[in-house]
Order: structure tokens, then C-alpha cells, then sequence
């Protein structure tokens, strides 16, 4: 998809971060937008606010992207406001594991995973939900996703976001063969850890960050990526683009990839999050005084 003048794309999460980012490049390109968040960042209304006359080529339509009559919404709002269906879907809204939500807080009842919702179902689900549109249409067209350099790796503090992301890769790399069989190009980006509010605004996410020593990428590069993946043909269907630096991207390999390398490739504090999980591995609720594994290989941990 090389000339994106006129097109119609649909971004969930383009509130602010990354996917506001990536909302700019499509708008700078000529797209017409529809952004499918809970809110709009104060970032997002000071641009929108800048934007005068031209804010007519973007709408906002809140969404809960955990339910799937909303995520059929957008898809009939995008088409009231523009027109047409989409042409690019972005379903990039996505949460860090939040303490209360986790794994290893967990409460014995028949609730949700948040976080699997969030980062995994509703990215599955809003993508057959634009191939289904799409088909109808009688048009092709771009689906990108967005992935994390954590699903090639494994975590024992948030493994259900790290499963989330390898979950995404998979699918990403599964429906490489649409663009062949309808024209829907399917593609995803994975970044390292980056300056957002996914992370800045969040104390569960942040609390693994030294913000002296940690490097944090931009999210418009992150949004350049994305960009290259929709327009670059070197970049294939099913490509898993990895951004730690800035202008030095990747392809991961499905087999025998090297792992992440790049100053966003690590988070200081991390290891040390393994403290709050020792409490539920032991009988009394205080911890354990041995040693445990983490994302990067066996520490020892003691608590105080």
C-alpha cells in the first residue's frame, strides 16, 4: 500500500502513544481516520485542537476494546463518517499486567484475564472483524499489529502480557497467506520498552524503570516502523518488524532468531520485581528466602 492518499483507517489505542503517533504519519499521508480509544490523551486534543479544519479527517469513537459489540461499532461508525470501510486497521490498544489483574494476583472466580483481553483477543477479534469487512467490500487491504520484543522471551513476573505478545507474533506470522488469498496484508511491529504512557502513566509498568539509566524510544519511531510495514514492499506479509534503536530495525526470525539486541532491549528494576511474586510461593504470605528465575536468567533474591 504505497499511496495512502484518501484511505480509511481504523486505530484502536490512537489516543495517545504509540498508535497517536502512528494516527499523525496516516493523517500527514492523507488518510482519513477513526480513532477508537477510551479517551483522548491531552496530547491528542491539543493536535486535534491544531489540526483547525483539517480535524475533519479524523473522528473519535469511544471504544471498550474488550467488547465485541463495540469493535463491531467502530466498524459501522468508520463507515458513517467516511464513507467506506476501512482500508488499514491498527488494533494497537494494549496494557501493561496490571497489579490487580495478574496472574499471581489472581482471585478464584470466573473473571477475565484484563490483560489477555486487551493485548490478545481484541486484536484477534477486531482483525477477523476488518478481513470480514474488507471481503464484503470487495477491496484488500492492511492489518498492523503490534507485538513486543517479549515474545521472544519468557517472564516469570508478567507472563501473561509476555503470552499475550507471543500470542500476537503467532497470529501476525499465521496470516501471512491473506495477502496472496485477499489482498489483506497482515504485519506487526515489536518494540522494545518505550517512552509512553503504557508506561510513564502507570506505576506498575514504570516501577521496573531507572529513568536515568533506562533508554526509552520514542513512540514515533515506533510509528515509523509501523509505517513501513504499510507502505515498504521489502517488508513481507507476516513480517515481525523489532525496534530497540532508533533506525536500526530487525526482522525476528520465526526459527532461530538471535533475540532482541539494542539499547531498548532491557529495564534496570526488573529482577527485583520478583520480590512482589515470593509472597504467593509461600504458606505464611511472606516470602521465600531462595532463589528464583527471572526474565534474563537465575538471580538470588532475599527479602528483608
Amino acid at each position: 500500500m504505497e499511496h495512502l492518499a484518501d484511505k480509511i483507517a481504523v486505530v484502536t489505542g490512537g489516543g495517545s502513544g504509540i498508535n497517536l503517533a502512528f494516527v499523525k504519519l496516516l493523517h500527514n499521508a492523507g488518510c482519513k481516520v477513526l480513532i477508537a480509544d477510551l479517551v483522548l490523551h491531552a496530547d491528542a486534543k491539543k493536535w486535534l485542537d491544531s489540526l483547525g479544519p483539517k480535524s475533519d479527517a479524523i473522528a473519535f469513537q469511544q471504544t471498550d476494546v474488550t467488547d465485541w459489540s463495540q469493535l463491531e461499532r467502530m466498524f459501522n461508525v468508520c463507515q458513517e463518517k467516511f464513507g467506506s470501510v476501512p482500508d488499514i486497521v491498527v488494533p494497537g490498544a494494549g496494557i501493561y499486567e496490571p497489579s490487580s489483574n495478574t496472574f499471581w494476583a489472581d482471585v478464584d472466580d470466573n473473571s477475565h484475564y484484563k490483560v489477555l483481553d486487551v493485548n490478545l483477543v481484541h486484536p484477534i477479534k477486531a482483525s477477523r472483524l476488518a478481513i470480514r469487512h474488507m471481503v464484503e467490500a470487495g477491496k484488500g487491504g492492511a492489518i498492523i499489529h503490534t507485538s513486543s520484543i517479549a515474545a521472544q522471551r519468557s517472564s516469570i513476573i508478567t507472563p501473561l502480557y509476555t503470552a499475550s505478545k507471543h500470542g500476537i507474533s503467532s497470529f501476525v506470522r499465521g496470516m501471512a497467506p491473506l495477502e496472496e488469498l485477499a489482498g489483506i496484508r497482515v504485519a506487526g511491529v515489536a518494540p522494545g520498552t518505550v517512552g509512553s504512557p503504557l508506561f510513564t502513566d502507570h506505576p506498575e509498568a514504570s516501577k521496573f524503570l531507572d529513568m536515568e539509566k533506562d533508554f526509552l524510544l520514542p513512540p514515533e519511531e515506533i510509528a515509523k516502523a509501523m509505517f513501513a510495514l504499510l507502505t515498504d514492499r521489502k517488508y513481507k506479509a507476516g513480517t515481525i518488524l523489532e525496534v530497540c534503536d532508533i533506525g536500526n530495525w530487525r526482522e525476528v526470525s520465526l526459527l532461530n532468531d538471535s533475540g532482541p539486541r539494542g539499547p531498548a532491549t532491557f529495564t534496570s528494576k526488573k529482577n527485583q520485581a520478583i520480590k512482589e511474586i515470593l509472597p504467593f510461593l509461600s504458606k505464611d504470605g511472606k516470602g521465600a528466602t531462595a532463589g528464583s528465575g527471572s526474565l534474563d536468567g537465575p538471580v538470588k533474591v532475599a527479602t528483608d
